[in-house]
């Protein structure tokens, strides 16, 4: 048995004009037209492990590109994606917010920069000074992370220094030496003998001929829509890519509560035949919220749904990353727990997150050339440190579709939406609900294999109702009542059958509040705010 290179090629990073490769030993299964695993060493590992740092907007952007694969929707983030790009930029606070929104900066850009094959092509943080830095009023002076700002003294902020930090001197995650399998759902595991043992022992198992070059922006698109992303890398040469719809009994959300933290009120317009959200109406608080989705790494996702994002291989290669030896193959513990729940960017952040997700720190002030800077506020207009503002202008209502398609609202666009969708007024039914973060984690979690993301994400709250369910329910109660009032007139039973009748009477209230909480609310549309669950 000899062993055959695949070579893989990626775009040039912003650091060169050169293209890198990077090479694997593959072992495959040619009666089942299919990758065992792969060899790889310290070059191949980082460049996965690089995905868990990209942000969803950066994800959305980049598997939409062209490449040997036919570009890619990923789940209702892609409209997400769109819904910003096509927003009108007075609906913004400043035209800057459509720039962080569909440019996200990787808060671990400084390692993914120095990495052999680097597939995001998001300018890196650069640093600007008033262009008018000698007789500018402003003390501290100001410096920015956007070009073109605006200083407090009215001039932009567009002289370029291009680094003020501290870089790490580390090349990538994992050690030097380090050598790997890797599985063909992505999962990482050290390179020892135990690991392959039985995958070397089955029949019909042989090496292949030299590959032909592969773009890594393929091997991302694949292992979110695949369950064997390498097989369809380096075997088929896949083109084509179908539809990937996910069961929705995988899309529940773990143990938080409900009523935890702080919540949004939105009211939704269901079809009560199929229980499916047409659209939601909400204020601008709800839009951000969801906009600052695309500025999420993807590992900081995977660590608040505790590695169950539904999406198999990325799942798969989460938990492989965590279950590695920090002392053996990562460069250091703290790069590790970087990876395990990667950060926002610093200062791309909500003020009003609802959801735990972390936001990289930076120094307020900064030392240059023998001055004292301050950084400035990328959402301000007029050189603030500080924002409580969003993305989107308020007081403003917003159209949400099912699949995240945000737009003004409009009510003859609504009506339009209506009629091309062909339903009957009789089953339309509007409903106000409370989004906590449990309800914002599942349209977070749909939102990654759903075209549906609200009504996935939501389901728990949008069950049809079920009338003759309601009824039977109803009379059950009456007659469970009934029996134990008659029995209750009873004054001397026996010490047992009071024991008995305690734990009867314990069973029914479970049983009760169990099957009211299964069912949908029946308050009036205005007060339904029990966000059962």
């Amino acid at each position: 048995m000899y062993d055959c290179e695949a070579t893989m090629v990626g775009n040039a990073t912003p650091s060169g004009d050169q293209d890198h490769t990077v090479s694997l030993k593959v072992l495959v299964d040619k009666e089942k037209n299919k990758v065992v695993f792969a060899e790889a060493g310290k070059d191949f590992v980082d460049v996965l492990l690089s995905f868990l740092t990209l942000p969803l907007g950066t994800i959305a952007r980049l598997v939409a590109q062209e490449s040997n694969v036919q570009p890619l929707k990923v789940g209702s983030l892609s409209t997400l994606y769109e819904s910003v790009s096509h927003l009108k930029e007075n609906f913004l606070w400043i035209q800057r917010c459509k720039e962080m929104l569909l440019q996200p900066r990787n808060s671990m850009e400084d390692y993914c920069q120095k990495l052999k094959l680097n597939i995001d092509d998001t300018e890196p943080k650069s640093y600007y000074f008033c262009e008018n830095l000698l007789q500018c009023i402003i003390k501290p002076y100001l410096v920015s992370t956007f070009r073109n700002q605006r200083c407090g003294c009215g001039k932009l902020m567009n002289r370029v220094v291009r680094s003020l930090d501290i870089l790490s001197s580390e090349n990538g995650f994992v050690k030097e030496s380090a050598s790997f399998l890797v599985s063909d759902d992505l999962h990482i595991m050290p390179n020892v003998f135990a690991a392959s043992a039985n995958l070397f022992l089955k029949p019909g198992i042989e090496d292949m001929e030299t590959l032909e070059e592969q773009i890594v922006v393929d091997l991302l698109k694949f292992s979110l829509i695949s369950r064997t992303p390498m097989t369809d890398l380096i075997l088929r040469k896949t083109k084509y890519i179908g539809n990937f719809t996910l069961s929705q009994n995988l899309l529940e959300i773990g143990k938080i509560s409900s009523g935890e933290g702080r919540q949004m009120v939105v009211k939704i317009l269901i079809r009560k035949s199929n229980g499916k959200i047409l659209f939601a109406e909400a204020e601008e608080g709800f839009v951000d919220f969801l906009f600052s989705f695309l500025t999420f790494p993807l590992g900081g996702v995977l660590h608040m749904l505790e590695g169950f994002s539904s999406v198999s291989c990325i799942d798969r290669l989460y938990s492989s990353m965590n279950e590695l030896s920090s002392d053996r193959y990562f460069i250091s513990q703290e790069l590790k727990d970087k990876l395990a729940s990667p950060l926002c960017a610093s200062q791309f952040n909500l003020s009003n997150q609802i959801l735990p997700i972390g936001v990289e720190s930076f120094p307020c002030t900064y030392s240059y050339d023998g001055r004292s800077f301050s950084i400035v506020e990328p959402k301000s207009s007029t050189g603030e440190s500080s924002s409580l503002l969003g993305f989107v202008k308020g007081p403003v209502m917003y159209m949400v579709t099912d699949e995240l398609v945000v737009t003004p609202m409009s009510s003859i666009y609504a009506v339009s939406y209506l009629k091309t969708q062909k339903i009957p007024l009789s089953d339309l039914e509007e409903r106000v609900i409370a989004i906590g973060v449990k309800e914002g984690l599942g349209i977070l979690k749909a939102s990654l294999t759903s075209t549906f993301a609200l009504t996935d994400g939501l389901k728990q709250l949008i069950m049809p109702i079920q009338e003759n369910n309601v009824s039977i329910t109803s009379m059950l109660f009456e007659v469970i009542n009934m029996i134990l009032k008659m029995v209750h007139q009873v004054q001397f039973w026996p010490n047992c059958f009071w024991t008995l009748y305690g734990c009867i009477t314990e069973i029914v209230v479970t049983f009760t509040s169990f099957v009211q909480n299964s069912l949908p609310c029946q308050r009036s549309q205005q007060n339904c705010y029990c966000n059962r669950s």
